[in-house]
């Protein structure tokens, strides 16, 4: 699989606001207004500074930790599915219906989310496979 990129990663918060402003204040990352409509639909809130993202999520009964998330192309997102079921490693897929995610764990349980923004290619792939 070729990773394009490290695409996010989630940081869960107390306070997404004050958790907003200080990463604002001290690293310069602002909202991605593009993104905005998952937090208003109680997902996370997409914060930015070039090509670094993070998605704040409120706390709830997560540990301290990340969910690491990189970026591929469609193809590579296919080809991830049965390596994933070759070796028996549980896994979700997301349509967020901007972009489709594979949601797995490493084998310390760190969370892994592979993202493609070539959604609608995705899409019609995974459907065409069911």
């Amino acid at each position: 699989m070729r990773i394009t990129e490290i695409d996010h990663i989630h940081v869960y918060v107390e306070d997404i606001e004050e958790a907003e402003h200080w990463y604002n204040e001290i690293l310069g990352f602002t909202r991605d207004n593009s993104l905005y409509f998952w937090f208003e639909q109680g997902g996370p809130l997409v914060i930015k500074n070039n090509g670094a993202s993070l998605s704040l999520f409120r706390r709830k009964n997560q540990h301290p930790g990340h969910t690491m998330a990189f970026s591929v192309g469609a193809t590579a997102f296919m080809e991830l599915i049965p390596i994933l079921k070759d070796r028996r490693i549980a896994f979700t897929v997301g349509d967020h219906a901007v972009s489709m995610s594979i949601y797995f764990s490493d084998l310390s349980d760190n969370k892994i989310e592979i993202t493609t923004y070539e959604y609608l290619n995705a899409k019609q792939i995974l459907e065409s496979a069911a």
